[in-house]
């Protein structure tokens, strides 16, 4: 099938271009410029449309197998089509865990069946996310991990996390750490300030996140490993991964949309849709992550989509799980509290939602060229909405987000030159 996309803004890592065309063939870009004349299947008139290299989602939670009640992946791979994604990274903390060639084949393949979006399985680090056994990481990553975490849980043996960092060293891989310290999180379900006080809720204090990731960081120095810092959310963690890689360490990192669109002042009507792991911080956070984004220190923006059944939620805050779902705002809160108000560009969020991810994972994609894969993202950048529990496409519902005026909307998604999601359409 030949698919023609006419009069389109195309949003590259490296360069912004107005009023192209890009014409896909056989699953790849053949080529894109001004005025392409072309036999096509379907011509697509994108006039007012920004074209982005499909999104790659480092860090997300399907719920598959175990717990398809909260999401499957057949379910949560519709909502990242939703959401301009073409690929997601899917983490270990499943029943049973990732932690063996079976899961992890089973996650790929289920996807493939489904056709809305590629699932690339992050693999448990320790058996049974028991942090006493390394994995084998080896026949994992030849059934098709990508990448390797106990996420949800740290490794907190210190022998443990550096026999797993001279692993991933050796095999080229890379582990996506959890930095949190249970004993310093103790009961606490927000983060710890005057919004906790006001509430009458325990806090978490930004060192359960900083001592973990302050200690991860020493360990990657010492061994040379490729270490990722998971969901980012302190002023603290910023300064120590930027002093990191100031020293030349092979340190990368993400934050959530979350982290950089609201702060605990959420969390001031006990919302349990306002409950996520690590909390939403102070503004001061806030603002040191938005830095940490314009000025390169934070590499990707990950959803952390978590869904949780609204059962599950409406126990209150204290008891609900942790987390939120992202897929189908992670763009929205981009454009709305980093583009629209000067921190970042075009070219940064292709960079950050697509370009870096691929990097990463050192695929082939995150640009929108001649040669490339067709995986691409068309979207209204300048659409205002009030984002509805209804047009949400995920199982799950729990986000903080319903009811607040968003802008930029992800109008089609096309993975290997297949339309996967058609807001017209849908």
């Amino acid at each position: 099938m030949t698919l023609l996309i006419k009069n389109v803004t195309i949003c590259n890592a490296d360069n912004v271009e107005e009023d192209a065309d890009i014409l896909i063939e056989g699953g790849m870009i053949g080529k894109t410029g001004k005025n392409i004349q072309a036999g096509a299947d379907r011509v697509v008139d994108g006039q007012g449309l920004h074209a982005f290299p499909g999104f790659l989602d480092l860090h997300a939670h399907l719920r598959d197998p175990g717990f398809t009640h909260k999401e499957d992946i057949v379910s949560g791979t519709k909502a990242a089509a939703a959401g301009g994604y073409t690929a997601i990274c899917c983490m270990p903390n499943t029943k049973p865990v990732a932690d063996s060639v079976e899961t992890v084949r089973y996650m790929i393949e289920k996807a493939h069946g489904a056709g809305f979006c590629e699932v690339l399985p992050v693999a448990s680090i320790t058996k049974g996310m028991q942090g006493r056994e390394l994995t084998d990481f080896a026949a994992l990553l030849d059934a098709g991990a990508v990448a390797f975490s106990d996420d949800g849980l740290p490794v907190t043996e210190d022998g443990m996390v550096l026999a797993a960092m001279e692993k991933a060293k050796k095999l080229g891989t890379f582990l996506m750490l959890h930095e949190e310290d249970l004993a310093l999180r103790g009961e606490g379900v927000v983060h710890e300030g005057s919004n906790a006080k006001q509430a009458g809720i325990c806090g978490i204090p930004r060192a359960a996140e900083e001592c973990m990731t302050a200690r991860d960081i020493m360990y990657a120095e010492k061994t040379g490993a490729h270490i990722h810092i998971c969901h980012v959310s302190t002023e603290g963690s910023v300064q120590l991964i930027r002093r990191a890689k100031g020293r030349g360490m092979r340190i990368t990192c993400e934050t959530g949309p979350h982290y950089f669109s609201a702060t605990d002042a959420m969390i001031l009507d006990k919302n349990p849709n306002a409950k996520m792991n690590p909390p939403l911080r102070e503004e001061r956070d806030r603002q040191a992550v938005c830095q940490g984004i314009a000025d390169g220190t934070i590499d990707v923006i990950a959803t952390d989509h978590a869904p949780h059944s609204s059962k599950e939620k409406a126990i209150g805050i204290e008891k609900a799980p942790f987390g939120i779902i992202g897929f189908e705002t992670a763009f929205a809160l981009a454009v709305t509290n980093l583009v629209d108000v000067g921190i970042i560009d075009w070219k940064d969020l292709a960079r950050l939602l697509s370009e870096r991810p691929n990097a990463l994972l050192k695929r082939k994609g995150g640009k929108i060229a001649a040669g490339m894969p067709a995986d691409m993202a068309l979207c209204n950048v300048h659409e205002k909405y009030i984002y509805s529990e209804g047009s949400i496409l995920s199982k799950a519902k729990n986000t903080p987000f319903i009811g607040k005026e968003l802008c930029g909307r992800v109008t089609m998604t096309i993975r290997e030159g297949k339309v996967t999601y058609d807001r017209q359409a849908d």
